[in-house]
């Protein structure tokens, strides 16, 4: 199902950039404005310039094009000679061990969802694809890649990769305690049993939603302008990662939430409808929440701290009481998320706020102890912890054609921008 072509990557001359660390950056949907100013200052070629440009909204994009354009005329951007397919490995620590996620990075014949060759999970929303769709146009180039999954319980595509990843990589550099690496696969027999083995994988997008609909609309606008409806053209291709979600190097993290601008809660009211669908546990900490949540993992259990020391552990007492109670639209699976049971029961039915309420109310984090002092600080009314959402159910809820509710995942750690680019030309 996965269609992947090697392609000719662009990537920084260190003879002028120096130090690679100092020009890559996050994905732009994670990066700060104190994060955005560090990386401004770190380098005068940092990619944040092009994939969060700085102006008015209507000069931001002719800026990020003038300064790309210019970084290819002085060979500050070069580009490769030959057709290639990247690999691509973080190495990091995750609770107590060091892990190693590989993958690579090649071009992805871009399908509608409709095709079911491509699968998606989140919501996006219309101003951030806007924006990249502009930035898109502006630059003419997949300034990074967009993060997909794939199922290879055999490793057999791993295997491959982990093979050249024994010679010595084109980029090793270390960013926030991960350590990235980058190697050139041009061999074209390995090139062809990558493609080959990816021949017949449906691809899951993990990060990268807004993206990956940008590029299906800047197709699709471009077919139309063109008259090239091959479906070989550069624009119907983009950049993406391929990573194997059978791999133990694959990380995800919980995305906690902090609430606000609610109406003034009465705690025992609340500790009280809590109790017709869940056992509710006072423990004593934030650190006795997270060691309840991992005990207690698949088993629909969620933390919850309300202010002035007052932590609970909430755990699902009949799971068919949930799924009777979120009717029959959306399958089982889907009913018996943990990130649905605490929006779609918790917040929308026994808070009574949701909806439209909720967008400019709510405060992501994967960081607990974030979550519990955004509330002790009087700033934020109460918080929700929660266990990672598994990779199981990411590929279960994709293959319903469903989508989670937002930032249900968070993997970890994040591509970089800026190891390598792709222009959308032959």
């Amino acid at each position: 199902m996965a269609e992947i072509k090697p392609f000719k990557g662009m990537f920084y001359n260190k003879g002028i950039v120096g130090e690679l660390a100092t020009v890559v950056a996050p994905p732009y949907d994670v990066i700060s404005e104190e994060e955005h100013r560090k990386l401004l200052h770190a380098s005068k070629y940092n990619v944040v310039r092009l994939i969060l440009p700085q102006g008015s909204s209507n000069s931001k994009y002719a800026q990020a094009s003038s300064i790309f354009n210019e970084w290819i005329e002085k060979a500050i951007l070069v580009k490769d000679v030959e057709p290639a397919v990247y690999i691509y490995e973080q190495e990091y620590d995750f609770k107590g061990s060091r892990k190693r996620r590989i993958g690579f990075v090649a071009l992805a014949k871009i399908e509608d969802f409709s095709s079911g060759k491509i699968k998606a999970h989140e919501k996006t929303l219309k101003g951030p694809k806007a924006d990249r769709l502009r930035l898109l146009k502006a630059c003419k180039t997949n300034l990074s890649q967009i993060f997909s999954l794939f199922s290879d319980p055999e490793e057999k595509v791993d295997y491959i990769l982990y093979k050249h990843a024994e010679e010595t990589p084109r980029i090793d550099i270390e960013v926030n305690g991960v350590n990235h690496r980058l190697w050139t696969l041009s061999d074209p027999a390995d090139i062809a049993k990558v493609t080959q083995l990816m021949h017949d994988k449906p691809l899951f997008i993990a990060d990268g939603h807004h993206r990956y609909e940008t590029a299906i609309n800047y197709r699709d606008e471009m077919r139309l302008f063109t008259g090239d409806k091959s479906g070989e053209a550069p624009f119907d291709y983009t950049m993406m990662m391929f990573v194997n979600m059978d791999s133990e190097g694959l990380a995800v993290l919980p995305t906690h939430r902090a609430l606000k601008n609610m109406p003034k809660i009465n705690h025992d009211k609340l500790r009280e409808n809590l109790k017709q669908v869940f056992d509710v546990r006072q423990v004593d900490s934030v650190d006795q929440i997270m060691s309840g949540l991992e005990k207690n993992s698949g088993l629909h259990t969620i933390g919850m701290y309300l202010g002035n020391e007052s932590y609970y552990l909430l755990k699902v007492k009949d799971e068919n009481k949930i799924i009777d109670l979120l009717g029959d639209q959306q399958s089982k699976a889907w009913k018996l998320l943990d990130v649905t049971i605490l929006h779609q029961v918790i917040i929308n039915r026994i808070l009574g706020f949701g909806g439209t309420n909720i967008e400019n109310s709510i405060k992501f984090t994967t960081d607990e102890q974030e979550a519990v002092r955004l509330v002790a600080e009087g700033g934020y009314q109460m918080a929700f912890l929660l266990n990672p959402t598994k990779i199981s159910s990411v590929r279960d809820i994709a293959d319903q054609g469903e989508i989670m509710p937002q930032k249900s995942t968070y993997f970890y750690p994040k591509l970089l921008s800026g190891l390598v680019f792709n222009k959308l030309e032959w």
